[in-house]
């Protein structure tokens, strides 16, 4: 049975789904829009994760082959701080130039049979009515999505400001690295994505900007970049730059938009990509959502059988939304933890380094034993002050627990409480949001705060049973303990100890309450 499937959006959910719905059917119609030839798109390069290229090589071999062909690759990572450098693996297979991804992409659409045609920009209104499934794969301001109202798209702006921009650098791997200027901290994500070319994308608070006098600006085009900013930059980032320019490409400082949406089809039209739902750049993961969300609609329409298309719509949403909003969690935890990157100058290089890996719970020290061992020990004995050879690897988070602590003339023989009876002074907080700067939190401080003023020596947040409960417990915690003159521990259960360990290394509490 002949089926009509038109895509609005050529980016790399449009792109792939047209290769993927031409590929299985072919006698179907897929017709692609896209306005914009690749080469004039917005970006630079774009990370490629192993469990990505695993998923995109289960559904296209071919495409995963072109893809590697074309990535550059890079396998370590670095923090470089004032208080020193330490190096790390990481989770990219590489990085590939985005207008050289699009291509390889479109140009498999159109392999596939898929007619693909650039240049042209069509509006849900033009095509649904001839078309058995529009699949909107219109970006961030998706017109489709602006004219569905029924779909229910919320949209929440990151407090930082960041820009993404190019360098003539070619790194050695990722590198993150603040810099200190006299308007504020500036902080770059970095990594090589081609021959001579690195990715940047620079992060500072909306105050760090404003004292650097880029706020307020006018374009003159939608193509102009901020080169006043780009310079300023590549001033403060020369050394890591080491003689090259940052360059841009409609490159502004700009505020993250977080993306979701209570429904994700209408009738014969489908939300794909970051239409529908966006996810932080700190995780790296946006083309990530944008193949594998490509992937699961093209499943479900596979699974459809003969039934109209849109009948696949609800299997697609329920099997993909609990996946894109675990990560859209964990992508929400990464923006708040740079967003706050300037609070953690205490620690230690490979202790910020765990705190960066551990940041949203995925990672823990028993992972980073396995799969980093000198990071771990490296890190355990910063945490413990002894020697990375004391440190036991064999039973990390036992090890971490058991560590004494002395903090505001109280000393424990090791990190595990058991029982707010335990110990004098207690004051306990029930905590329901790990959003660490945000107006509850700061209720949390204040609440805190009295409890100090009031003779408490040790402040104790309770809360839900579940994991994200728990990191939100330690993500609040970190800002008591930095900020009040107090001993702070959090409440959890047996099967989060992971968190906790992970927690005690990465600075984010002081001890941890066995719950019940």
């Amino acid at each position: 049975m002949t089926r009509r499937v038109t895509i609005i959006g050529g980016g790399p959910a449009g792109a792939f789904t047209a290769r993927l719905l031409a590929l299985r059917h072919p006698d179907w119609q897929v017709r692609l829009f896209e306005r914009l030839p690749p080469d004039d798109t917005f970006g630079f390069g774009v990370g490629l994760t192993h469990g990505l290229l695993r998923a995109v090589e289960k559904a296209d071999p071919e495409v995963t082959r072109r893809l590697l062909a074309a990535v550059h690759p890079f396998s370590s990572a670095r923090f470089e701080v004032p208080q020193g450098t330490v190096r790390f693996g990481q989770f990219h297979s590489g990085a590939i130039r985005r207008a050289k991804l699009l291509r390889i992409l479109l140009d498999s659409a159109a392999e596939a049979g898929a007619e693909v045609e650039i240049g042209r920009a069509v509006t849900v209104d033009e095509v649904s009515a001839d078309a058995d499934l529009v699949v909107a794969a219109d970006g961030l301001s998706s017109p489709t999505r602006g004219k569905l109202a029924e779909l229910g798209a919320v949209t929440n702006l990151g407090r930082g400001a960041f820009i993404w921009c190019g360098a003539e650098v070619e790194l050695d791997g990722t590198v993150f690295m603040p810099v200190e200027t006299d308007a504020g901290t500036f902080v770059a994500h970095s990594y090589p994505y081609d021959r001579g070319l690195s990715t940047f994308v620079i992060e500072a608070s909306r105050q760090t900007v404003e004292r650097a006098g880029f706020v307020g600006r006018t374009w003159g085009s939608d193509g102009e970049s901020d080169d006043e900013a780009l310079a300023y930059l590549s001033a403060a980032f020369a050394g890591l730059l080491d003689g090259g320019k940052l360059f841009g490409n409609r490159s502004r400082w700009s505020h993250f938009t977080t993306l979701t949406c209570a429904r994700w089809h209408s009738g014969n039209v489908v939300l794909l990509g970051d239409a529908v739902a966006t996810v932080h750049p700190s995780l790296g993961s946006g083309t990530k959502v944008a193949l594998e969300s490509a992937i699961a609609l093209a499943d479900a329409i596979d699974e459809n059988g003969d039934r109209p298309l849109p009948a696949a719509l609800p299997v697609f949403e329920r099997n993909r939304r609990p996946k894109v909003e675990r990560l859209q969690d964990t992508a929400r935890r990464s923006q708040l933890w740079w967003e706050s990157f300037t609070a953690r100058g205490d620690l230690s290089p490979s202790r910020l380094a765990v705190a960066y890996l551990s940041r949203a719970g995925v990672v823990s020290m028993t992972d980073l034993v396995t799969d980093m061992p000198e990071l771990a020990s490296r890190a355990s004995a910063d945490y413990a002050g002894v020697a990375p050879a004391d440190v036991a690897l064999d039973d990390i988070n036992t090890w971490l627990l058991a560590h004494p602590i002395e903090a505001h003339g109280m000393r424990f023989p090791g990190r595990l409480l058991k029982g707010p009876a335990e110990v004098s002074g207690v004051a306990t907080i029930e905590i329901a949001c790990g959003d660490a700067w945000g107006e509850e939190a700061d209720e949390y401080l204040e609440r805190a705060r009295g409890y100090v003023r009031s003779g408490a020596r040790l402040i104790r947040l309770d809360g839900g049973d579940s994991r994200q409960a728990v990191l939100d417990r330690l993500a609040i915690a970190e800002r008591l303990r930095r900020e009040l003159a107090v001993a702070v521990g959090v409440s959890i259960d047996e099967q989060h100890v992971d968190l906790a360990a992970s927690g005690l290394v990465a600075g984010r509490t002081d001890l941890v309450w066995a719950a019940g």
